[in-house]
């Protein structure tokens, strides 16, 4: 079993990637005509600061980065108040850990407010003894290691005793540069992501747990 998990947010605890694809997707093909769903894969797991700087740098988008912070808040009020659902199997696992006293913590590279609203939503305050976002690290997001080493101090924890589950290639690439074990998730709609670079994949919370949230293996 592990000393403490980490989990990322967006596609390991809430759907919410699945409704970012649709509606950020229209929101940078509005900005970047030529873009595409290949364009957008390598945004996710990014902090928007990342995001907007890449796409200023590789991309040559031109909006003001206060608008486009704006926009990108309102979009997330919009998918995380009123769209996002909890992943199947997540509520048991979560069940479990805590009955077995491993310490949980949230480490997403998500903006702060937007964490609450998924912590409101579902009662989940009170849930995770650590909660990070990438604006406890100067905005420096995944796939820098910065966000787990962070997290592991905070738990108190060696990062070789920590597990991670995530979605993403950069989430994969942080944890394993911050030298945490990784467990990649396939929730569904996260085909096209690159997870070759975690210890192990499982195809849902299914994947690692039994009916009543017991791992299985892989941690």
């Amino acid at each position: 079993m592990p000393t403490a998990v980490i989990f990322d947010m967006d596609g390991v605890i809430v759907d919410s990637e699945l409704h970012w694809k649709s509606l950020e997707g229209f929101f940078l093909r509005s900005l970047i005509p030529t873009w595409s769903a290949a364009d957008q894969g390598r945004i996710i797991g990014l902090s928007l600061p990342n995001a907007y700087a890449l796409l200023k740098q590789e991309y040559g988008l031109q909006k003001d980065e206060q608008e486009f912070i704006a926009q990108y808040h309102d979009m997330a009020t919009q998918i995380y108040r009123d769209k996002a659902q909890l992943l199947p199997g997540f509520s048991q696992t979560l069940a479990y850990l805590h009955e077995q006293n491993i310490p949980v913590a949230v480490a997403s590279s998500s903006h702060r407010s937007w964490i609450e609203i998924v912590l409101d939503k579902f009662d989940l305050h009170g849930a995770f003894r650590v909660v990070v976002s990438a604006d406890e690290v100067g905005g420096q997001g995944k796939p820098a290691p910065d966000i787990y080493l962070y997290t592991a101090g905070k738990l108190g924890v060696k990062p070789e005793e920590c597990t991670v589950i995530e979605d993403s290639r950069n989430g994969v690439l942080s944890a394993k540069s911050a030298g945490m074990f990784c467990i990649g998730l396939r929730n569904g709609f996260n085909e096209e992501q690159d997870l070759s670079a975690a210890d192990v994949v499982i195809e849902g919370f299914a994947g690692w747990t039994t009916d009543d949230g017991r791992p299985t293996g892989g941690a």
